[in-house]
């Protein structure tokens, strides 16, 4: 059992995937005299998951949940819900942990809106009683699902923030411009011998939440053209590694960054408040306390936007503050459960026909404290058969499985 637990703590903790590590014959050399296939670790894995997600939960007065969708497999999304009781969170000096967390609901559909989702968490309710109130973004689905069960939602402070952020800068003719140049200077030079200094690659989906990579490489331009590349000794650096032609033809094409630099400097400055306001409020929770501390934060709000933003952020979370207004510590971020998602798409990433699978239960494991004990009462109590029989009920024909009937046909 010492063996499995380690190459199940590799693959769930670690990430490593199951074929990856069915070779790697340095995590159990000695051990046993043949590796565990890929097909085995998958089977273990899926059977913590399945325990995780049907074992039975304590009923109690003081469930938190956080919830979210998935990105979209095909038609499918997938909704999870995980939970930690109230009492279990106050003790919490830091950020959540995977550990930290139950996995409570983990269902796919094709379509999702908000009855769908009310019925979903009216089931829930019915299994662990009652929910004090939940964290996660502000989607349709869950805007209009929660208030159905009478739940206060609790606005994920990252995509608060980001909402804030775009409706400062979407309609700005100085960001769209901004971000039009750098992309047209990437796609330029990404292949030339300037590609060293070309701008990181956009994210549409969520470019306001990710202003950090575009100020570094603004500010990072700005400093070559005003400093590093008008000082000599500094030059004379540079052209052990770099032609002196391709050095003026860097400064040449990154002169136009200097019409940002107002930009740049407000952008700086948000982004510099968001990290101090997110470690503040991500570590310590939503409370009296940690929004004074904020507003002290905020103080530093002195040019263009920044003082629109300051105003609308405390506006936004003193509204989050009232929904529980005899809550000493509010649990004010749903970042953990961003990660799961994230874990879960890197173990499905390699396959160009990805779609929900029975690798879903996937996710209920990544939140089980992994002893030998557990280990064993799932993998002694879960039969593949009981596996089979979930995916029949709750997961759909694959993209991939109907490729293969649409082609031999």
């Amino acid at each position: 059992m010492a063996i499995i637990t380690s190459i199940l703590f590799a693959t769930l903790e670690g990430n490593i995937k199951f074929r990856t590590l069915s070779r790697a014959n340095t995590v159990i050399e000695g051990n046993i005299e043949k590796n565990p296939s890929h097909t085995s670790i998958r089977n273990w894995t899926l059977k913590i998951g399945y325990y995780e997600l049907n074992r039975t939960k304590e009923k109690s007065t003081d469930w938190i949940i956080l919830l979210d969708h998935s990105i979209q497999f095909g038609r499918e999304k997938i909704l999870v819900i995980l939970g930690i009781r109230e009492h279990e969170f106050l003790k919490l000096n830091r950020p959540l942990k995977y550990t930290d967390l139950t996995t409570l609901v983990t269902v796919s559909k094709n379509n999702w809106n908000g009855y769908l989702v009310s019925e979903e968490i009216e089931k829930l309710s019915l299994q662990i009683g009652s929910i004090r109130y939940a964290v996660g973004d502000y989607g349709s689905d869950l805007k209009k699902g929660l208030p159905l069960q009478g739940i206060p939602h609790i606005h994920d402070l990252s995509h608060m923030i980001a909402l804030i952020t775009e409706k400062l800068y979407k309609k700005d003719n100085r960001f769209i411009e901004l971000k039009r140049k750098m992309s047209t200077m990437r796609a330029k030079f990404i292949q030339t011998d300037l590609a060293v200094v070309v701008p990181p690659k956009g994210r549409k989906k969520s470019e306001y939440q990710s202003h950090g990579k575009m100020i570094v490489w603004t500010e990072m331009a700005l400093s070559l053209v005003d400093g590093s590349l008008k000082s000599v000794s500094k030059i004379d650096t540079l052209k052990e590694f770099f032609e002196t032609e391709t050095l003026d033809r860097i400064k040449e094409e990154l002169k136009w960054v200097n019409d940002y630099s107002g930009l740049i400097k407000e952008l700086s400055e948000i982004n510099s408040i968001i990290k101090e306001i997110e470690k503040e409020m991500k570590n310590n929770g939503l409370s009296v306390n940690s929004f004074e501390k904020s507003k002290v934060i905020l103080t530093k709000c002195e040019s263009g936007k920044t003082k629109e933003f300051k105003q609308v952020l405390i506006s936004k979370i003193a509204q989050q503050i009232e929904l529980l207004p005899n809550t000493d510590k509010i649990l004010f971020s749903s970042d953990i459960l961003e990660s799961v998602f994230g874990k879960y798409k890197n173990r499905v990433s390699d396959n160009p026909m990805a779609s929900v699978s029975v690798l879903m239960l996937i996710i209920a494991a990544f939140t089980v404290n992994l002893t030998e004990e557990k280990i064993r009462k799932s993998i002694e109590t879960v039969k593949t058969k009981d596996i089979t029989k979930w995916s029949e009920e709750n997961v759909a024909v694959s993209l991939f499985q109907k490729r293969k009937l649409l082609f031999a046909a």
